[in-house]
């Protein structure tokens, strides 16, 4: 045999061999926790609240109110009583609705004009909206946990404050 193949029967033994020998076991261990600090989240909300006013609005009386209607109901009585007073026969007739007519008119101008020139009246009328308010607040949403295993520094974070963290801690030889 060559001795190039000896030599790499010789490692490949040496690879193997140690390959053999190497080993690893892995246990779980627990780190003391040294610090627990709450994880803070602020959240943003909208509130909704109802804003009220009160306004003063015009209440509108115009010629069509009561004064209007008086008027004219009044006038076209007189004018009617009046027309038929004048003339005679068929002419009676076309007198005392002509009559009733101009009265009406009449009546509804002299309301309008004397009656509807009083001061404009208002009333009070409440008016609500809805305004939203945005709150700001912070909730706790867990903790993160420290600890210290063989000089190393391990973080945990949990949704409570733990006393100690398994740590699996893996072993070569």
């Amino acid at each position: 045999m060559s001795s190039t193949y000896t030599s790499r029967i010789a490692l490949a033994l040496l690879f193997a061999g140690s390959a053999v020998m190497a080993d690893s076991f892995s246990t779980v261990e627990y780190a003391k926790v040294i610090r627990s600090t709450p994880i803070l989240s602020t959240i943003q909300e909208q509130v909704p609240s109802e804003k009220c006013y009160d306004v003063q609005e015009q209440v509108s009386s115009g010629s069509s109110g009561t004064n209007g209607v008086v008027g004219a109901v009044a006038g076209g009585a007189l004018g009617g009583v009046l027309g038929h007073q004048i003339g005679g026969g068929t002419g009676k007739t076309v007198a005392t609705v002509g009559g009733a007519i101009l009265g009406t008119l009449a009546g509804q101008n002299v309301a309008s004009n004397y009656g509807g020139n009083s001061a404009p009246t208002y009333r009070t009328v409440r008016r609500c909206e809805t305004v939203n308010t945005v709150r700001t607040r912070q909730v706790m949403s867990g903790y993160t946990n420290v600890a210290k295993l063989k000089g190393k520094e391990i973080v945990v974070e949990s949704d409570q404050a733990l006393s100690q963290i398994p740590v699996t801690v893996t072993y070569s030889y």
